[in-house]
């Protein structure tokens, strides 16, 4: 059941009735005449090979108001680069549809002329689908969203799209959230790793605007958002993980309270899970942790406590400790009353598996100081200070 909770900082948009489909596609088609929509969508290569993007693109295909769709992928060679670009022409229609080949020779050159030493990840896929588009001319909307969705319905557009095109609205950057529960609780990284770590932060820094505006958002390392593309622009965001909660720093550093909010996306977000072998926890995880907590700790010291980073990481890892061991007792009763699966040890080796990655942060904070996440320049800048960037992306770009 929907609830009608605002936060008290972060404009919230509820699920609490579906409009009529058609009606609400007419309606966008209207209202985004002179604000196109951008379909961004990142991507491995493995992708193409399971169920869920195939349906995914056949049914942005019969999305009126989305202009065009960007995919923006990565993990593949050339002959599979190839077999992806006709089989996704084949999936999505007739609608336009354009594919960049991240680590193809083309997008290599132009990732390491930016960024130096290329590090491949979704970041570096979104970097490059701002960055076209702006090349490009593109002046309106970009929507994006995972490709893993198994239960994706073309609603998750109308409803991240609506909230930025609607004069009436007028937000400038909209966040998706959505329950991650099956016959369990999924979403561990947000569960354990981000609330806890956050609520630690403040209890070791205090009240920090940051803090509050990332507290404020139900699920901050959700894939799904639209904003208007000078918004994004002017994002500088790490290559791989991290991204969403650079993200989220960046809303908070160029966005007023008004210009930001969080929309309901309404369903139950189904995709690929990772499970936990007995006694282990998957290959990955430590250092996807790591990435994500490293490069939040950033974001949170860089301005005001970076000399300070190391002893405060240490006084934070400590009060995240007990705060990790209240949210898995808080989530054990969630399932409890909702009569779902809960193994207590499984939640107990991820806080584990996070605690090993922010101890890893700790020690190398350490020895070299407040690491970056190896930020990239803002598609702005970046297109500003290469003039021969614009026509090296629109070259690398192929039209499907």
């Amino acid at each position: 059941m929907a609830d009608f909770y605002q936060h008290a900082r972060l404009p919230t948009l509820h699920h609490l009735a579906t409009p009529d489909s058609t009606a609400r596609d007419a309606e966008l088609v209207a209202l985004t005449q002179q604000k196109q929509v951008a379909l961004l969508l990142p991507a491995l290569h493995t992708e193409v090979t399971r169920p869920a993007l195939p349906s995914i693109l056949r049914q942005v295909a019969e999305v009126p108001y989305i202009a065009e769709v960007v995919l923006s992928m990565n993990g593949m060679d050339e002959a599979q680069m190839q077999s992806a670009r006709a089989r996704c022409r084949e999936w999505i229609g007739d609608k336009p549809l354009t594919l960049l080949w991240n680590d193809g020779p083309a997008l290599q050159s132009v990732h390491d002329r930016v960024n130096g030493a290329h590090v491949h990840g979704k970041g570096a896929n979104i970097w490059a689908g701002i960055t076209y588009l702006r090349a490009k001319g593109h002046d309106g909307i970009v929507v994006s969203h995972d490709t893993d969705i198994l239960n994706y319905g073309t609603s998750l557009l109308a409803k991240l799209v609506y909230p930025v095109a609607h004069p009436r609205m007028a937000y400038r950057f909209a966040k998706g959230y959505y329950s991650r529960v099956a016959d369990r609780l999924y979403g561990r990284v947000t569960r354990l790793l981000i609330f806890p770590l956050v609520q630690a932060f403040q209890e070791v820094l205090g009240p920090q605007p940051l803090l509050d505006h990332l507290e404020s958002f139900r699920y901050p390392l959700s894939g799904e958002f639209a904003a208007d593309i000078g918004t994004l622009s002017r994002f500088s965001i790490p290559s791989a993980w991290g991204l969403e909660v650079a993200m989220l720093c960046e809303v908070h550093r160029h966005l007023r309270t008004h210009e930001m909010c969080q929309v309901d996306l309404g369903f139950h977000y189904e995709h690929r899970h990772r499970q936990l072998d007995p006694g282990a926890v998957e290959t990955g995880l430590v250092a996807a942790a790591a990435d994500v907590a490293r490069c939040l700790a950033y974001q949170i010291l860089r301005d005001s406590q970076e000399r300070a980073a190391e002893s405060l990481l240490r006084v934070v890892l400590q009060h995240y400790k007990t705060r990790a061991a209240e949210w898995i007792d808080r989530y054990e009763h969630v399932a409890l009353l909702n009569g779902l699966s809960f193994d207590r040890d499984e939640e107990g080796m991820a806080v584990s598996a996070f605690t090993e990655a922010l101890e890893t942060v700790v020690l190398k904070t350490g020895a070299q100081g407040l690491i970056t996440p190896a930020l990239r320049p803002t598609p702005e800048s970046s297109l500003r200070t290469d003039p021969s960037l614009q026509n090296d992306l629109l070259s690398a770009a192929l039209a499907c």
